[in-house]
């Protein structure tokens, strides 16, 4: 029987939005949290491992809804003239990253085939927990295939007519994709540089939709919507699309509709905040045109959102070499949402939209350990997640301990364990 890892003393943030409970104890047995104790009653805990979390926070696992690990390059077409073996391992080194940066759960918007959530639940790729949607579902304006997302041979489904859209859709689910992905509006960094669609211009009719939506609910998931404007956003909850992915140019009326529907909406902050910033020179003119509509509107549509009483999660959405800056979401959110409300839409807000709120996402009894430690109180400051390779000194994922540098009194240089087995 595998030894019990009890942690102390610790500031305890559990997920559930209430106020953080300090001197706390919790518990983990196997891969499942056995118990939690609040101030002062850690002395009934029993024995085992006892990690001592004075003056840390410990908190659930973070949970990323919207993510791009395979796009290595800002496009796709440079992503996808990579060899497949330096693909491999560009991806690899970013869910390790992801996975050290504190994110113990990835919602993939496309991209990434089973092969990788097989190698993660191996133990062959140190990364975090896998939620797959494999290949988006998109419209051709001229006809043409879409060109490949990678060199391992995922591209986009392009689909017309519902009856078309119906049969993508069971492809991509029987390729192994956990959800389904569509884009219902145009993009701003295109899927193939034929690509003439703009954010604000909707794509695939109600009909269209809902075959998606009824392909997807037949084996027991979902559709996720790219869409930015107000008529693409209704056409999806129309349809009865789960969540809204960006929703940029979000207006009161379609936000009073998302309430009424129960969908939910997943800004995606931190892309346009780093394109603005720190991309633009690596995108070319048409892209920033197209970045110019909506860049600098995603704040104001997470307020309308938030005001509305929308269900809200966090997805970060980052391409290219920017990948460790995910935990710059939970700040930008902090802008509109109190500090804990933005740790809630990361944590259990997310594991609610993925289905696993049953398991994940909150530190209860009975629930998976996916758990990380802080070197201070986020409360206080939501920027430490933009710097968790530094400041989240320690991540448990399924009960095993992936990264530990806890100083002790004396100097220890930081220590990663590898992983074996977990859930998808």
């Amino acid at each position: 029987m595998a030894e019990k890892i009890i942690f102390k003393n610790s500031l305890l943030i559990d997920g559930q939005g209430g106020a953080p409970l300090p001197d706390a104890t919790v518990v983990v047995s196997g891969s499942t949290i056995e118990a939690v104790f609040p101030e002062g009653a850690g002395k009934s805990a029993p024995r085992g491992h006892v990690i001592d979390l004075k003056g840390k926070t410990l908190m659930p696992g973070l949970i990323d809804a919207h993510v791009h690990p395979g796009n290595v390059a800002y496009y796709l077409h440079e992503t996808a003239a990579l060899p497949p073996a330096v693909y491999v391992h560009r991806v690899t080194k970013t869910l390790e990253t992801d996975l050290n940066l504190g994110f113990t759960t990835l919602r993939d918007a496309a991209g990434l085939d089973r092969g990788f959530r097989v190698a993660v639940e191996e133990g062959l790729i140190r990364g975090p927990r896998l939620f797959l949607s494999v290949t988006p579902l998109t419209q051709a304006d001229n006809g043409e295939a879409p060109s490949p997302r990678n060199s391992l041979g995922i591209r986009p489904e392009a689909c017309h007519g519902p009856e078309a859209v119906r049969r993508a859709a069971r492809r991509t689910l029987g390729r192994g994709a956990d959800q389904i992905k569509i884009f219902a509006d145009g993009e701003v960094v295109s899927q193939s540089k034929t690509d003439k669609g703009k954010p604000g211009q909707p794509r695939f009719s109600v009909e269209e939709l809902q075959a998606a939506v009824e392909a997807a609910a037949e084996a027991g998931s979902y559709v996720m919507a790219h869409a930015y404007s107000p008529r693409a956003i209704q056409n999806c909850l129309k349809a009865g699309v789960r969540s809204i992915e960006h929703g940029n140019l979000l207006d009161a009326e379609t936000a009073e509709m998302m309430v009424e529907t129960g969908a939910f909406f997943v800004p995606t902050l931190t892309i346009y905040d780093l394109m603005i910033k720190e991309g633009a020179k690596a995108l070319d003119p048409y892209t920033l045109e197209k970045l110019e509509l909506v860049g600098q509107k995603g704040i104001a549509a997470l307020e309308l959102a938030y005001r509305a009483g929308v269900k809200i999660g966090s997805g970060s959405d980052i391409i290219g070499p920017l990948q460790h800056l995910k935990g710059r979401e939970l700040a930008i959110k902090g802008e509109v949402m109190s500090p804990m409300e933005a740790i809630v839409s990361a944590t259990r807000s997310n594991a609610e939209l993925l289905g696993v709120a049953d398991r994940l996402g909150t530190i209860e009894a009975g629930n998976i350990a996916d758990l990380i430690v802080l070197d201070a109180n986020p409360l206080d400051d939501l920027t430490i997640f933009e710097s968790g390779l530094e400041r989240v000194v320690l991540v448990m994922k399924d009960g095993r301990i992936m990264k530990n540098i806890i100083k002790p009194a004396g100097p220890q240089s930081p220590h990663f364990i590898g992983m074996k087995g977990g859930m998808k």
